[in-house]
């Protein structure tokens, strides 16, 4: 917890003392080009290796077992939210996932109970309660938040039980997010192995964005839409 805590500290003092603060506009402008620029020379190169060494089946419980550890973080939020059926299926797919899928590496709960429900945040939360979402933010690396966001994304974080490992501060947090977005980028490209045709299809598709207006809009109508479910 200390950890995920410190994280959090440093992410708000640094969207706080930021020029965001007076000029939003281009702290954003100059964290999109950023973040694109590391996407495309950083990441995708990085997961590309990673495609390469680890396999599809593989990847897929990664997913399986970063999803399994949000699990603290869905039942909480779900009761913050009077979400009350759906925090016991959460409270199921939690205990059956870590016990008989293998400390979540396999959904058993949802590929063979049919246990399932969608995710709970703490952001979600802090809009069923009225909040406002507040000032958007690109932030280096991390990418879009609303002010409200950033709160829950941090708040989250504290949930994980990676954020609860003794040892250097944001170690594993820190080392868990960056494993699951590489993991997450490689579980959109073909196997190693595809035809180049499915290749050729994920080369003039990867890097395609909506302009920065766009992209604030779209932000800010998921919000709506996954506080509104």
């Amino acid at each position: 917890m200390r950890g995920t805590t410190w994280l959090a500290s440093g992410i708000l003092s640094l969207a706080i003392a930021s020029p965001a603060a007076a000029e939003p506009e281009r702290f954003n402008r100059f964290n999109l080009r950023f973040n694109r620029w590391f996407l495309e020379h950083v990441l995708e190169p990085t997961a590309r290796a990673y495609n390469f060494v680890m396999p599809k089946w593989g990847q897929r419980r990664v997913v399986a077992f970063m999803g399994n550890l949000e699990g603290p973080r869905d039942i909480l939020n779900s009761l913050a939210q009077a979400k009350l059926r759906r925090a016991g299926v959460h409270s199921g797919r939690l205990v059956v996932n870590t016990i008989a899928g293998v400390v979540g590496l396999f959904d058993v709960a949802g590929d063979w109970l049919h246990w399932t429900a969608s995710p709970e945040t703490f952001d979600e939360t802090l809009g069923v309660w009225r909040l406002p979402p507040g000032t958007y933010l690109i932030l280096p690396v991390l990418g879009d938040f609303c002010t409200r966001s950033l709160v829950g994304w941090t708040v989250d974080g504290v949930l994980n039980p990676l954020s609860w490992v003794p040892g250097p501060p944001v170690a594993a947090t820190a080392g868990a997010y960056l494993w699951g977005s590489e993991n997450l980028i490689a579980t959109g490209m073909p196997s190693p192995r595809a035809p180049e045709g499915e290749w050729e299809a994920y080369r003039q598709s990867r890097f395609t964005f909506e302009p920065y207006e766009t992209g604030r809009e779209l932000f800010f109508k998921d919000e709506a839409e996954r506080v509104a479910e």
